[in-house]
């Protein structure tokens, strides 16, 4: 019965770099993430790349992005780095299989893990 968080930050071809859409994003994100609902909750950040490039450029390329989000809550909103798991799956899960190459497959997920009772007793 966690509070859910359905969201995807998208970026261009071949970038980790955040675009002037996701900042928006980032700041409602970050404003639940500090709300009482959310607060010491634990977030997982999944990257994501579309099908061009080798896999293990697009690895890299997911962990880039997963963290460039992680970098963006904890600078702006003072999120406990701890309660933010970021985590590349490359050009694996992508978000539109018809399209490989699409951009929504360039994206970080962000996926409620644990409500922060649970969290509390996962540090």
């Amino acid at each position: 019965k966690r509070p859910k968080i359905d969201l995807d930050i998208n970026f261009e071809f071949d970038s980790a770099r955040l675009t002037p859409r996701a900042q928006p994003q980032l700041d409602n994100l970050g404003k639940a993430l500090t709300s009482p609902e959310l607060s010491g909750a634990i977030i997982m950040l999944g990257g994501h790349t579309d099908a061009k490039g080798s896999e293990a450029y697009n690895q890299k390329l997911s962990e880039r992005r997963a963290e460039t989000v992680k970098k963006y809550l904890v600078k702006h909103f003072r999120i406990p780095p701890q309660n933010l798991m970021a985590s590349g799956y490359g050009e694996k899960g992508l978000k539109n299989p018809a399209d490989p190459y699409d951009g929504a497959n360039r994206r970080v997920e962000i996926v409620n893990v644990a409500e922060k009772e649970q969290a509390s007793n996962l540090k």
